[in-house]
């Protein structure tokens, strides 16, 4: 075994360990956002644990396309910062190797990280999102059929309170019915019905009470007046789905459609004169973030090989930085994209391209064993601040 490979093998494995633990650990975190969405469909629907336990797995991909390149830079970093502290990095150059036997296995594991991005947000994170949806519909709408009980207030929808005297076990029709409608700002709507009979549409999220033979009373609450009708068949549909999905992409939402879905709903767009700016960017998010586990990883090489930082405490405060800037940048290309500032094709490629230019820099730099110029950097904006503070000196002495 030659000793290029014997060192290749070492820092593959040496990278390992960190990246594990951050993508746990930043897993956590993220799926911590999730929680008080979970603990209700528990408390207000009684899911099941086995079912607590999917929706976490459907919710994992929306978390690794941000979490895994977030991992490689900071597992590179880590790896890195630990080298040079342990003078490994010296050593492998007073060994001949020189810093290419650094670059290439570095740089192997960064690209594995993009590629495995990649998978998770062109197959993962579509299948997640729509399986997660369709879990939280089923479970609100078995759980809106079981929370309806005779002789009990039902507040579980928003704006509306439904009172059932009566439900008969053989059909489920409901009487006695009494329904309080607060959805309106304007006016209050209180409806009674001898009977009723209820359907659930899982795909518009919503559940009808159909009602026979009652009275609607309707107060405005502007000008106070009052009105009274009857009927003799009355629907009203109130929500129970937990997510909102985009209407105009069809039954599933953006972020829910696979490549070749979001793909053809371009194609028709566009072939009607319209430009779906927001599927267009869905697109190529995709390919930005899993091309940032690349970058980001290609940054870290030349901080991590610079001994200014040599503390691993101010490793990982560097990598969250460096990584929020890309964050910010994201977040800024998708207001900017649909703002029509930048084109949509062009938007959410802003990070990669900065932080993929300043990597290329840097490595540059550390390649010809230069240091990446924040010294240079912080010399100006010191002599910056000093030239600004001038005449407050002067107007301070005179």
């Amino acid at each position: 075994m030659t000793p290029i490979t014997i060192i290749n093998r070492y820092i593959l494995k040496e990278l390992l360990q960190p990246f594990l633990l951050c993508l746990g650990f930043l897993s956590l975190v993220f799926l911590l956002t999730k929680i008080i969405d979970i603990t209700d469909l528990v408390v207000n629907y009684r899911a099941s644990l086995s079912t607590v336990l999917a929706m976490v797995g459907y919710t994992l991909p929306v978390m690794m396309q941000y979490t895994l390149p977030m991992s490689v830079m900071m597992a590179v970093l880590l790896t890195l910062l630990r080298m040079s502290a342990d003078q490994e990095v010296v050593a492998i150059k007073a060994g001949g190797a020189g810093l290419s036997a650094i670059f290439y296995p570095v740089g192997a594991f960064c690209l594995l990280g993009s590629l495995l991005t990649l998978a998770v947000t062109v197959y993962a994170v579509p299948w997640g999102n729509y399986s997660y949806k369709k879990m939280v519909v089923n479970i609100a709408s078995a759980g809106v059929d079981a929370s309806i009980k005779e002789g009990t207030f039902n507040t579980n929808f928003d704006g509306v309170m439904l009172y059932v005297e009566r439900i008969n076990p053989e059909d489920k029709s409901l009487h006695g019915v009494f329904i309080r409608d607060t959805r309106n700002p304007e006016s209050e709507v209180s409806i009674t019905a001898p009977r009723g009979v209820r359907f659930f549409s899982k795909q518009a999220e919503t559940l009808t009470l159909r009602l026979f033979n009652g009275e609607v009373n309707q107060v405005n609450l502007v000008d106070r007046a009052v009105n009274a009708i009857g009927f003799s068949t009355y629907d009203i549909r109130v929500n129970f789905g937990k997510l909102h999905s985009d209407k105009s992409l069809g039954n599933k939402a953006r972020d829910e459609m696979s490549l070749s879905e979001l793909s053809a709903y371009i194609a028709s767009e566009k072939k009607a004169g319209r430009i779906p700016a927001t599927a267009i960017m869905e697109i190529n998010e995709k390919f930005a973030l899993a091309l940032a586990a690349f970058t980001l990883g290609i940054l870290s090489i030349s901080l991590g090989l610079r001994s200014a930082f040599s503390r691993k405490s101010s490793g990982m405060g560097l990598g969250l930085v460096c990584f929020l800037l890309y964050y910010v940048m994201h977040a800024a290309g998708w207001s900017l994209g649909k703002s029509g500032v930048l084109a949509p094709e062009l938007a959410l490629w802003v990070g990669n391209i900065v932080m993929g230019s300043a990597g290329l820099i840097f490595l540059a730099r550390v390649a010809r064993e230069k240091t990446l110029g924040f010294d240079v950097l912080g010399g100006f904006f010191l002599s910056l601040f000093r030239w600004a503070m001038a005449p407050l000196r002067k107007g301070g002495r005179s």
